[in-house]
Order: C-alpha cells, then structure tokens, then sequence
C-alpha cells in the first residue's frame, strides 16, 4: 500500500523551514548505534541561504546529535543528520511490519508530508503505533501502489533489510554477498530483486517529480 500522512516536523526541520525557509527533503531514514537515534538521509534546498546559516540552525537543535552535509550547488546540499526524538521515524523502524519512507517534504506550513510504501496489514499497525506515540498526523491518501511500481512484500522485506543493515551507506556497513548469507539466499537472487525493487521505487519517485515539475 501508499499511505501519504502529514505530521509535525522535527525541531531541525522546523528551524530549517520556518526560520531560514529552507525545504527539506527525507531520502531515507535508519537506526544507528544509540536507542532513539536516526540517521535521515537529507536534500535541502536553502535558495541560496548561506551554508554556516544552515550549519548554525542544525547546531542550535537540541535534536540534532551530529550533521555531515555536502554542497551540491549554491542552493542544494545533501547528506546526514543524526537527531533523537523523531517520532514517526521511530515508528516506522520499530514498526513489526516492512515498511519504510519513499519520501518526505516539508509542506507551505513547514509541516512534513511522509510518503511511505507498505503492506496493507501495515498501515493500521504503524498508525496505531503514531497514536500511542502521541503524534499529531492526517492521512491524505491511502491507496493500493500502480501496478507499475508495487513492491512485493519479498521485496519490500528484503530492501528494507538492506537499508537498516546498511548496504546503502557510505561506506557500506555490508557487501550483499554479507546481507545475502544473512538472510539466507544466493547472492545472484539478492542483486536481483534489490535490482527490481529500486527500478521500482526510482520509477515511483520520477513520475512524482516529474508530475510536480511539469
């Protein structure tokens, strides 16, 4: 399933959004070493905010546990920050079925709109999960994904597998012949469906960008 939900932003974000006017984009979220701990993979675009601007507000965070960031251009960085406290992404690695984040934005409000894949046994357990959490979120849309671009539940299991043990980190914290042997399949079958899973999910996120573009 597609579950499209806003929430209130992070402290961070709120900073980034609300203070400087800076939109943010959530790549992908993990679990790192200390409980309560995410690591988001971030696309911030500052309109042309000065970098030690949007390194003071990261800073001023009591969230925010450490930061990494690379310019991409005068108005663009990528990269990792590490904050505590972020209820939903709590609720989505600690959430007993496969689920993860296809994206999130900040929405004109500084709001943050989650875009998230998962089964459909899923979606009342994570959003049970957000009420025990207390957080405050909308459901916007609930839907089956195209079939284009729907992810088996294999799939889904086994790339969300691959991110928490960190195949997709820099540098990889895992080779997938490591990730094959753990999950017990031929390190052919595994490129495979990664393979088939990020098409997918690479053509889910292009045809959204591109219906937003045009």
């Amino acid at each position: 399933m597609q579950l499209r939900i806003l929430a209130g932003s992070d402290d961070w974000v709120k900073g980034l959004c609300g203070d400087l006017a800076a939109k943010i984009k959530i790549l992908g979220i993990k679990s790192v070493d200390k409980p309560g701990e995410i690591a988001h993979f971030v696309d911030i675009s500052t309109g042309g905010i000065a970098r030690g601007a949007i390194e003071e507000s990261l800073e001023g965070s009591s969230s925010v546990v450490s930061t990494e960031l690379t310019d991409v251009s005068g108005e663009h960085m990528m990269g990792v920050v590490i904050a505590k406290d972020c209820a939903v992404c709590n609720s989505l690695i600690n959430s007993s079925s496969a689920s993860f984040i296809s994206s999130a934005s900040t929405e004109a409000d500084c709001s943050m709109g989650y875009k998230i894949f998962l089964n459909s046994d899923g979606v009342p357990v994570l959003l049970n999960r957000l009420s025990k959490q207390r957080v405050a979120y909308k459901v916007e849309e609930i839907s089956p994904i195209s079939a284009d671009y729907k992810l088996t539940d294999r799939q889904l299991s086994i790339i969300k597998s691959a991110m928490e043990m960190g195949l997709y980190d820099f540098p990889r914290r895992i080779t997938q012949d490591e990730l094959a042997a753990k999950i017990g399949i031929k390190p052919s079958t595994l490129a495979e469906i990664l393979r088939r899973a990020e098409k997918k999910i690479l053509g889910d996120f292009l045809g959204e960008q591109l219906t937003i573009e045009g």
